[in-house]
This record gives structure tokens, C-alpha cells and sequence, in this order.
């Protein structure tokens, strides 16, 4: 599919999963990058934002919030699809995430990579997210 269904089919599932940021603060940000089969080798497909813009309120955007993302994620784009699919509860998708994450398969990879010091993130609501969804 190309970057822009890839991105409407995203945009059904993130902002409307808002136990996805249970914990953290508004303002909270990750950056997602999106790869056709490879998150080593591949051009990026898709680079979205998401972040917690109010309270009960996610917001998705291609646009680069005037925010430093806490944590940059790397997808393939069969490793994102398959793990929104069925419109997961928040539970179910970290499951998912962590059951890519220790079992990668060609084209069905993910990463990630902390952007900011652990102190600063655990002030900001992480450490209870972490502890919650067993990160």
C-alpha cells in the first residue's frame, strides 16, 4: 500500500486508542518510522507523530510537533498492520509489540529507541507505563 493509505489506516486505529499513553503526561511524543521490509536496510516509508495533546486526547500527525519525541519507534509496515489489526486494545498491542520484538521474522520487524534520559522520562508518567504494560 502506498504512504498515504498506509497512514489512513493508522490514523482508524492511533488517536483512538488512548490507553496506548495510559500514564504518561500531555505532551508526551512518539515518533514512528515506518519501513516496506526492513528496518536495516529500507528508505523510510512514512514518518508519523504521535502524542498525548490534552488528557483524554491523542493526536496522530505527519507534521512534527513542536515537541522531542520520548521515544522513536521503527516498524516494517507488515509489523505495524498486523499488530493494529482487529482494533487491539492497548493491552493486546504491547503483547503483540513484544511478541515481534523477541520473535522477528523477515519483513515483521520492530524497534525503538529511547530519545530522552530514563530520569526525565519516569518523571513524565514512564515508569508506571513501563511497570503497566510490562516494558
Amino acid at each position: 500500500m502506498d504512504s498515504k493509505e498506509l497512514y489512513i489506516e493508522l490514523k482508524k486505529y492511533f488517536p483512538n486508542t488512548l490507553d496506548l499513553m495510559r500514564h504518561l503526561h500531555v505532551n508526551a511524543c512518539w515518533e514512528y518510522q515506518i519501513f516496506e521490509n526492513s528496518i536495516n536496510n529500507d528508505n523510510v516509508k512514512l514518518i508519523y507523530y504521535l502524542y498525548k495533546k490534552e488528557e483524554n486526547t491523542l493526536e496522530i500527525t505527519k507534521k512534527k510537533p513542536d515537541i522531542v519525541p520520548d521515544l522513536i519507534l521503527y516498524f516494517t509496515e507488515k509489523a505495524i498492520l498486523s499488530m493494529i489489526h482487529g482494533n487491539p486494545s492497548a493491552e493486546e498491542y504491547y503483547t503483540r509489540y513484544r511478541k515481534v520484538m523477541d520473535n522477528p521474522k523477515p519483513a515483521i520487524e520492530v524497534d525503538n529507541l529511547v530519545n530522552k534520559a530514563r530520569l526525565k522520562l519516569w518523571k513524565i508518567g514512564y515508569k508506571s507505563w513501563q511497570k503497566d504494560f510490562k516494558f
